[in-house]
C-alpha cells in the first residue's frame, strides 16, 4: 500500500487551501467508504487531511431563518438522535439510523453520507477480482460500462447514500468552502447524474454545513433490502405529501448516479389525484437500468408496491 501523509488541518480553509495544492490530497472525518477504498486501491491519497478536529464542524444548532444548520461531520449517530432533528425533520433521522451499523454510524458523518462515492458491483472490489474486468470505466479509465454495456460513454454506478434523499425532499442547502470562497447550493444540483464525476465540487472545496429550512410536516422514508442486513438499498423511498395543495415530493435514491424525483407524478399528487394514478406515473418518469443491488425488473416491482403503501399512509397522515 503507498504511504499517505495524514494531516489534521486546524481550520477550513487550511484544509481547504491544501487541497488545492495537492490533488491528491483527500477530505476524511469518519473514513468508513475513504479507508476501504484505500485499501482496495481505488484511490491512492498522497495526504488525508483529517477534518475532525477543525471547530463548530460537528455542531448541530438551530439557524436564524427557523431551520437547522448540521456541520458536514457531524455523526449519523448524533443526527439521529439530536432532538431537533428528531422533531421537526424524523425522515432525515429515520435516514441517519438506517445507514449500517451502530459502529459505523458512531464513525461515519452526514458530510461523508452525502459525499459517498458512488458504487457498482464492479468496481467496489478487491485489485485481484477487478483483474477480469480490466475496461471498466470507473476504476480503470477503460471504454466499457459492464452495467449497461450498450452504453457508449457514461458511468452507471450508484449514488448510495441514505441520507440523500430525504435530504432532497426537505429542500436542503449545502454550504460549500474553498480558498476562492464560499457558496451554497441545492442540494438536488450537487449530484451531477455521471457515476465517475457525481459530485458538483470544484477544486479544493469541501462540504462545510447541510442547511435545513423549516420543518414542511411529516412523511415516510423507505430503505429497500433484499434481506434485512447492513448491506447498501436496493432503493430509498422518500415521499412528502403535499400541504394545502402543493409542496409534495417523490424521490427515488440508491437507483441511480443521482436521486431521482418524479415531478410530474408530483404534480398529480398535489392536485389529490388517485393513488395508483401518481404510482404509474411516478414508475414512467423514475429510469432504472442498472441490476447492481437487484434486477431492474424486481425493483420496478417492489418500488410500485412500496409506493402505493407509501402514498396510502400518506393520505392517513393528512386526516390526522
Amino acid at each position: 500500500m503507498n504511504r499517505s501523509f495524514f494531516v489534521s488541518p486546524a481550520s477550513v480553509g487550511e484544509a481547504s487551501r491544501m487541497s488545492q495544492e495537492n490533488p491528491q490530497a483527500f477530505f476524511m472525518a469518519g473514513g468508513t467508504d475513504l479507508l476501504v477504498l484505500r485499501k482496495n486501491k481505488l484511490i491512492h491519497p498522497q495526504a488525508i487531511l483529517y477534518l475532525r478536529g477543525i471547530p463548530d464542524l460537528a455542531e448541530i444548532r438551530r439557524d436564524a431563518n427557523g431551520g437547522v444548520r448540521i456541520g458536514a461531520c457531524a455523526t449519523l449517530h448524533a443526527v439521529a438522535k439530536h432532538p431537533l432533528i428528531q422533531k421537526g425533520y424524523p425522515l432525515l433521522a429515520q435516514a441517519a439510523l438506517a445507514v449500517a451499523s451502530p459502529q459505523i454510524r458512531n464513525k461515519a458523518t452526514i458530510g461523508g453520507n452525502i459525499c459517498l462515492n458512488s458504487r457498482c458491483w464492479f468496481y467496489n472490489r478487491s485489485p485481484f477480482w477487478r483483474v477480469e474486468y480490466s475496461e471498466c470505466r470507473k476504476a480503470t479509465g477503460g471504454t466499457r460500462c459492464y452495467v449497461l454495456p450498450q452504453s457508449h460513454k457514461g458511468c452507471f454506478a450508484l449514488q448510495s447514500g441514505d441520507t440523500v434523499g430525504p435530504l432532497v425532499a426537505i429542500g436542503a442547502k449545502l454550504h460549500l468552502v474553498s480558498s476562492r470562497g464560499e457558496r451554497i447550493l441545492d442540494i438536488e444540483d450537487f449530484y451531477l447524474g455521471d457515476g465517475i464525476r457525481y459530485l458538483a465540487l470544484r477544486s479544493g472545496e469541501m462540504v462545510t454545513a447541510v442547511l435545513l429550512p423549516e420543518p414542511k410536516g411529516r412523511g415516510t422514508f423507505i430503505k429497500f433490502r433484499s434481506q434485512n442486513n447492513l448491506d447498501f438499498a436496493t432503493f430509498n423511498l422518500t415521499l412528502l405529501p403535499p400541504q394545502e395543495g402543493r409542496g409534495s415530493r417523490i424521490v427515488v435514491s440508491s437507483v441511480a448516479s443521482k436521486p431521482l424525483r418524479a415531478l410530474k407524478a408530483e404534480a398529480l399528487f398535489d392536485q389529490g389525484a388517485p393513488g395508483k394514478e401518481v404510482v404509474d406515473q411516478a414508475m414512467k418518469e423514475i429510469p432504472l437500468v442498472s441490476f447492481v443491488r437487484g434486477s431492474v425488473e424486481f425493483k420496478k416491482q417492489v418500488l410500485a408496491a412500496r409506493m402505493t403503501e407509501a402514498i396510502a399512509a400518506a393520505g392517513n397522515l393528512l386526516k390526522e
